[in-house]
């Protein structure tokens, strides 16, 4: 495999001539100041030595042909932000030119601010970094004849790096995203057993949140009870959406409204509004079958009372079943003289309203996709029904959002 050598370039020419001798590359990039460019290609004897007789260019030490390296003279070899920019370039220029190569940078020469360009830009990418040393006589200057060029370990400050990415992810509600994401930075390269545990751990999250995000309760409630004391009120919340420990047995219309609001906040307006229509439905069935025995799926019109079995017999279908849907379903409700039933009539034409902007979303019965306003709107009425009524109801629900990462990376619940 041809091996390609970045090298930021200062006053002193052994480390670079110490760095081309141990990796040999096949073509070398180098980056100078205006000051320091002489000492890669100058005439005569540009190398000055700390003792001892001052020494030709690097490359003629080298012993390079002008196609075998390049010069990258800097704008301004002390701003960090032109510096990096520009090494950025060069970076990406290199490793498009040498697609199949080996890439390494070198950063022992050349200013602190270039020395930190090209290593943040070299972490950009996937290139290996190396620095040159040897054995110190003073606090000055390495001996001459005793540099050696090494690669550096930079696995673990890559991968430290992106946790802010896989936090990004994982705060957006992306969670195979940020799974993705953790495999990679995993599998690319030897990390600490501290990375290596925080990684898995954020790993059970992302399955275990992203199981939930997809209403499959019992798998979350699987992968997320090794941190069931942290997450506290959320775990809690999972446990009652299955009926367990304390519950109201209405968690899983409220786990539907906190659901659309994740799908709100990631721009996906059509998906919250249904999801929101879909929790004023499941409000109904789940006061039938609490407080009435009933499934709007096959109504058992002789446990209703005589006065109103007439009514909903006439609405049997071809299977002998009598199915309700949403508006039907808070008709009876209101037959029933049911409180829930009474505060839908009272509010129905708002709430009209609102499922109409539903049945023209493209995920309903039209084309046009919803924009955030609407969606704002429709969750004003819908959400504000479903809230205001439990509330009258007695019906308490403590149903959380789902939790963040934050800086310290601990879950903010």
């Amino acid at each position: 495999m041809p091996r390609v050598l970045v090298c930021t370039v200062g006053g002193s020419c052994q480390p670079i001539v110490a760095a081309i001798r141990d990796y040999m590359p096949d073509f070398v990039y180098f980056i100078a100041s205006a000051q320091s460019r002489a000492t890669v290609d100058g005439e005569g004897r540009p190398c000055k030595q700390y003792n001892g007789e001052d020494l030709p260019a690097i490359v003629k030490q080298a012993g390079f042909s002008p196609e075998q390296y390049e010069i990258l003279e800097l704008t301004d070899p002390d701003s960090l932000s032109t510096c990096y920019a520009e090494m950025s370039q060069a970076l990406a220029n290199v490793a498009t030119r040498f697609p199949d190569a080996e890439h390494i940078v070198d950063y022992t020469g050349g200013t602190k601010t270039m020395s930190v360009s090209l290593v943040l830009a070299a972490l950009d990418g996937n290139w290996k970094v190396s620095l040159v040393k040897g054995t110190r006589t003073d606090l000055v200057r390495v001996a001459d004849g005793t540099e050696i060029a090494a690669l550096v370990n930079i696995g673990e400050v890559r991968a430290r790096r992106r946790l802010q990415e896989v936090r990004a992810l994982f705060n957006t509600y992306e969670y195979r995203a940020a799974e993705n994401l953790i495999r990679a930075l995993l599998q690319s390269a030897p990390l600490s057993v501290p990375l290596q545990q925080l990684l898995r751990e954020w790993t059970a999250l992302c399955r275990g949140f992203d199981a939930w995000d997809r209403f499959d309760h019992a798998r979350a409630e699987e992968l997320l009870r090794p941190h069931a004391k942290t997450l506290g009120p959320v775990w809690r919340f999972l446990l009652a959406l299955q009926g367990k420990g304390k519950h109201s047995g209405y968690e899983p219309v409220f786990d539907l409204l906190r659901n659309a609001e994740r799908r709100a906040e990631s721009g996906r307006y059509d998906d919250a509004v249904a999801r929101l229509y879909r929790a004023v439905e499941m409000l109904a069935q789940i006061r039938l079958r609490r407080e009435y025995g009933q499934e709007t799926g096959d109504i058992d019109v002789a446990r209703l009372p005589e006065s109103l079995r007439a009514k909903y017999e006439a609405l049997r279908d071809e299977d002998g079943k009598v199915r309700l849907a949403l508006m039907r379903a808070y008709d009876l409700l209101h037959d029933l003289d049911d409180p829930l039933g009474q505060a839908f009539a009272q509010q129905k034409k708002k709430i009209l309203n609102a499922l109409k902007r539903r049945n023209a979303s493209i995920l309903a019965h039209g084309t046009e996709p919803l924009s955030e306003r609407e969606w704002r709107e429709v969750r004003e009425v819908l959400q504000g029904f479903i809230e205001e009524t439990c509330k009258a109801m007695k019906v308490h629900v403590d149903a959380p959002q789902f939790p963040r990462l934050n800086e310290q990376n601990e879950l903010d619940i």
